[in-house]
């Protein structure tokens, strides 16, 4: 999926662990969904042509966050052992 080559100044490599996905902000107006030997890519575009992409490893199930947007933060639940919720937040810009 990688038609437009593009710099992606915020990058994101997640450890295994369950996670929830959000939008922080404004939510992206369109999506594409691509698949390769390697990874499923998910493509989110928003009104402003700026995008992030979540890629989804098939070896080990873990994600890989990519933004021209802005920061994505990362709230660790899963390696909180205090935390209510077990799952580990993933807030995208």
């Amino acid at each position: 999926m990688d038609r437009f080559p593009r710099r992606f100044p915020f990058e994101l490599r997640l450890p295994l662990a369950p996670y929830r996905f959000e939008w922080r902000g404004e939510a992206a107006v369109s999506a594409e969904k691509d698949e390769t030997a390697l990874y499923t890519e998910e493509r989110y575009t928003h009104r402003d042509g700026t995008v992030v992409i979540i890629r989804a490893y098939r070896a080990d199930g873990s994600f890989h966050i990519l933004s021209d947007r802005a920061e994505i933060e990362l709230i660790d639940n899963a390696n909180d052992p205090g935390a209510p919720d077990p799952v580990s937040l993933v807030r995208l810009p």
